[in-house]
């Protein structure tokens, strides 16, 4: 249905997303584990939007502002990625939208469904001489699921395409997102859950917590292509974004964040060929810079009263990388790299430095035209966001001039990760099959945790070390008239050393994270224009503390979609969500105190739609 990111990532093994009908938390998104502490957001997981980085610095992410309808394709890196994305890459998502289009056209889309959901897309590709625009509109709202769990966007994309000559190619885009509210129904108890599922915890009501986001980015990509073996990708964007959150709390429960973001990067490729072996080195280099002017005021139910934080909070970070390949004729393929960042990070002008370096390396071989095997080791690291180290229980009110005070966690370090997998890959003319086993060991795992006096704000902690141990399993098998999609994934993701005030958490399971996924996609492509989707997911069980006390059961969601085509180039569509009516929960919120864990997702629900093209 388009309605969130998750409808287009859900059959990969490895990838679980949570909060996909909380538009306040926004969607969460773990691959191998990583991800899976997020209280808001998406952190630990890279995300790259047509070759620009979405992501922050320090590590954070959203998707507020991505044009579903423009998505045409994405790639998804599970493990480490380090050696060329930096910091937060535990999983990398790239993302490209449409780029070009064999002709001109409209494009108007209207998708309508349960809780009084509303998405209406256009989109104009306008395309002349050697360059096209691409201009697309997304209007959305909802009333939610959940009473006060409403929300209301608006984005606007523009893409210009030049072919200035043979071997320059400019890119152009500007993106403008506009979220005047998204409410937030917050964490229930189970007994709550069990009296009333749809309600809203009452102090989300009495504070009235939601969101409200205003966000511009623009950056322009430049591919200098000097021969066929030779060529230079770069990028330069800019991004702000006003925000402003109301929280479940009293003391520094309303929120005022002005973030200014920008980087650039360039990356040279070239490409040798010899008798016997293909050679291919990446040598490139980025720059970012981030600075959030973060303002915290008591919520007094609703309304802002004095102010209890006033800070500026920076992360600066340069990284230079390097990525050698050879691929010899007997189908040996060697891969080996290396990436040194530098990253400041401070409040005012008190910086901490957290430099890493991370090696990586890989080889496959292909035994025949069919089958390929491969070995990897790679790294990754984490720093911790800036609103996770501004985030302390004394709520310290600092201005610019006490930065001697340092008010933010300054015990907080960076979690860090080596992988192993090993894996074989098999394709034929109607199937693709492929089998990873991996292990991953951390250190410094960062988690997320909340204080009887401070109910509703989160607050973080390293918590040791801990590994990771997985089994992912996926299959494609075309055949005529359509196609099947199998994904399983198997996993163990345990603490290896924490203990926290006298209790010791060893081999305890990570929160948050199930130990099974299996996902089936069927696709019937049938005669006149018709075709149906059939899309089955089930999800184990996971644990929503530390301590392994409460156990989240597993839950199975199947969803049916019909479309027809209609005229040339137009459709309607019908879906059904969770034909099967469970009754399962939305998002856990780790370590919530009071065990206000639950937010209950919609039960069985429909939607229709139209594209209209021409």
């Amino acid at each position: 249905s388009q309605s969130s990111f998750s409808d287009f990532i859900k059959n990969t093994p490895g990838v679980f997303t949570t909060s996909e009908n909380n538009f306040s938390q926004d969607l969460r998104i773990s691959i191998r584990g990583f991800g899976a502490r997020s209280a808001f957001g998406i952190r630990g997981v890279k995300l790259i939007v047509d070759g620009i980085p979405e992501t922050t610095p320090d590590g954070q992410s959203q998707l507020d502002n991505l044009p579903l309808g423009l998505v045409s394709n994405i790639e998804i890196l599970r493990g480490p990625n380090a050696n060329l994305y930096g910091n937060s890459s535990g999983g990398v998502i790239s993302i490209n939208t449409l780029a070009n289009s064999s002709e001109k056209y409209y494009r108007t889309s209207g998708i309508f469904g349960a809780y009084q959901y509303q998405s209406l897309q256009k989109t104009r590709i306008l395309d002349w001489n050697n360059s096209s625009l691409i201009i697309h509109y997304d209007k959305r709202r909802s009333n939610g699921y959940r009473d006060q769990s409403g929300y209301k966007s608006n984005i606007l994309n523009l893409k210009y395409i030049n072919d200035l000559d043979e071997k320059n190619k400019i890119l152009w885009q500007i993106n403008y997102t506009d979220s005047p509210y998204a409410y937030d129904s917050g964490g229930l108890k189970l007994s709550e859950v069990n009296n009333d599922r749809r309600q809203a915890r009452k102090n989300n009501i009495d504070y009235d917590t939601y969101e409200k986001v205003k966000q511009i980015k623009t950056g322009v990509s430049w591919n200098y292509k000097k021969s066929e073996n030779l060529y230079f990708d770069s990028y330069f964007f800019y991004q702000n974004r006003d925000f402003l959150s109301k929280l479940p709390f009293n003391y520094g429960g309303i929120i005022i964040l002005d973030r200014n973001y920008y980087g650039l990067g360039t990356k040279l490729i070239k490409k040798s060929s010899f008798e016997n072996r293909k050679r291919t080195l990446v040598l490139g280099i980025d720059h970012l810079n981030q600075s959030d002017y973060r303002r915290r005021y008591k919520n007094e139910f609703g309304d802002k009263g004095e102010i209890t934080l006033d800070q500026t909070e920076k992360f600066k970070t340069t990284g230079v990388y390097l990525v050698n390949q050879a691929s010899y004729s007997s189908g040996l393929l060697l891969r080996y790299g290396v990436r040194y960042d530098i990253n400041n990070i401070g409040i005012h002008s008190d910086f901490v430095k957290l430099d890493k370096l991370n090696p990586s390396f890989g080889l496959s071989y292909s035994l025949n035209s069919r089958d390929n095997v491969f070995f990897s080791f790679g790294t990754s690291f984490e720093t911790p966001t800036l609103n996770e180290l501004s985030n302390i229980p004394n709520g310290t009110l600092c201005p610019s001039a006490c930065p001697k005070l340092r008010p933010y966690n300054i015990d907080l370090k960076s979690n860090y990760s080596q992988n192993y997998e090993i894996g074989w890959r098999k394709s034929s003319s109607n199937l693709i099959l492929e089998a990873v086993a991996y292990i991953t060991n951390s250190n410094n795992e960062i988690l997320p945790y909340e204080l009887e006096q401070f109910p509703g704000r989160n607050f973080y902690r390293n918590v040791g070390s801990t590994v990771r141990r997985g089994l992912e399993l996926s299959s494609q098998f075309f055949f005529d008239g359509g196609k099947l999609n199998l994904s399983y994934t198997l996993s163990k993701n345990e603490f290896k050393d924490f203990t926290l005030d006298g209790n010791n958490f060893e081999d305890n399971l990570i929160p948050g994270i199930p130990s099974q996924m299996l996902d089936l996609d069927l696709v019937f492509n049938m005669t006149r224009g018709r075709s149906l989707i059939i899309s089955n997911r089930l999800i184990g069980e996971r644990y929503a503390d530390n301590a392994n006390e409460t156990l989240i059961s597993s839950y199975n969601l199947l969803n049916v979609k019909y479309s027809k085509d209609i005229f040339s180039n137009s459709e309607i569509f019908l879906g059904l969500n969770n034909a099967f009516n469970q009754e399962y929960f939305d998002n856990i919120r780790i370590n919530a105190f009071g065990k206000r864990y639950y937010e209950p997702a919609p039960k069985r629900n429909f939607y229709f739609g139209i594209n209209f093209s021409f």
